[in-house]
């Protein structure tokens, strides 16, 4: 410890401790100075009885005296303890042991940092405790599996089902569909039609989608893979693809969760909560993307019916002629704007049985309670 870390108050009273402490004893040197301040007393008598007890007497003061001033010399090094001076300025600066003193306090910044690394080390020791703990307790929760199938009767995991199946289908008719579009193509050198195919499927980027003759010849010397239909629709056909892909699986986790966690969820607060705002969620994003993929096919209808031979540039050619054949049926497509829609409306009406299940339905059952008699419910805030 240096000198700038002894409290200087304390350090300035430690003279006038000592100070007090050797006149209150009797023995020391300063106690005999303070008493030899004292009027002169009267000499002993004379006398055989005297003389002989006088240097033993003298010899037992100085005996007590010497005694007194080791007392007062541990005294004063508690004092200094108490003060919080080292040991270092007991000895002085230039004892011996001055060094060592200092070599001790020099060490006193290694005890600091070995310290500090010694509580983060305990830290990060609980923090790996905790999270060791949290583990255990979500392994057990998960531990806890017992099949029940009674929910599934109950309109929340039987709707949960449906919903499910509709997520199949909704996104099986979308993400699967291939088709083509085909038109007639005459011209003077030709002798009969020549079919021109142009391919397309799922995600439905049309503008990749070339014209193909059979065989690969230019028919009416013109290059059809050159030529390509109008449009990109992937962004609405894959959103909607990929929503329902989402949903197919959240409906397996949340059947799991009703069917082996049953008294998981009923007991806690946060899960059908979690659930209610999935719901909701979900009922409105199953809205958007049906209605945006709805709209795409249409333009996709129209981008590979007709029309197409008016936009096609080389049948506006003078003695080529371009009659429409045929498109594949997108019945499938319908059936999955459909499916899109009944999810919308299955979504939306299950909200209202996961509500029962939160907590904010409870205060509606209490409030009833009360009002047909019942324990009245708590008085908040």
């Amino acid at each position: 410890m240096s000198l700038r870390t002894v409290d200087e108050p304390r350090l300035r009273a430690v003279p006038q401790q000592l100070s007090n402490m050797l006149l209150r004893r009797p023995g020391t040197a300063a106690g005999s100075a303070a008493r030899s301040t004292d009027p002169p007393q009267a000499p002993p008598r004379a006398g055989n009885r005297g003389g002989t007890r006088g240097p033993g007497r003298r010899e037992a003061g100085g005996g007590r005296r010497e005694a007194g001033g080791g007392r007062a010399a541990s005294e004063g090094r508690r004092v200094l303890r108490s003060c919080g001076v080292g040991a270092h300025m007991r000895r002085g600066p230039g004892a011996p042991g001055a060094g060592a003193g200092r070599g001790r306090g020099g060490a006193g910044p290694g005890r600091g940092g070995a310290s500090g690394r010694g509580r983060g080390a305990r830290s990060m020791a609980s923090n790996i405790y905790l999270f060791r703990q949290r583990i255990s307790r979500f392994g057990q929760r998960m531990s806890s599996f017992q099949l029940n199938v009674s929910p599934l009767k109950e309109p929340l995991g039987f709707i949960k089902v449906l919903e499910w199946i509709a997520s199949i289908f909704a996104f099986a008719t979308c993400g699967g569909f291939k088709g083509k579009t085909e038109i007639q193509v005459t011209c003077p050198s030709l002798t009969e039609n020549k079919t021109i195919t142009a391919a397309f499927a799922y995600p439905f980027r049309l503008n990749e989608a070339s014209f193909l003759a059979h065989p690969d010849v230019n028919v009416c010397d013109v290059n059809w893979k050159s030529y390509v239909l109008i449009g990109d629709y992937s962004s609405s056909a894959q959103f909607y693809v990929t929503f329902a892909v989402f949903v197919f699986l959240y409906c397996i986790a949340a059947l799991l969760l009703y069917v082996g966690y049953t008294s998981l969820y009923r007991d806690s607060r946060k899960l059908p909560m979690i659930d209610f705002v999935v719901t909701l969620v979900a009922a409105f994003l199953w809205l958007v993307s049906t209605s945006a993929w709805a709209k795409a096919l249409t333009d996709i209808k129209i981008a590979t019916g007709h029309g197409i031979v008016k936009e096609l540039q080389p049948c506006n050619h003078q003695g080529v002629t371009c009659y429409f054949g045929s498109v594949t049926s997108m019945g499938s497509l319908n059936v999955s704007v459909i499916f899109g829609f009944l999810n919308m409306i299955l979504w939306g009406g299950n909200a209202w049985f996961v509500y029962k299940e939160t907590s904010l339905h409870s205060p509606s059952n209490t409030s009833a309670s009360h009002g047909q008699g019942g324990i009245p419910p708590p008085s908040g805030i």
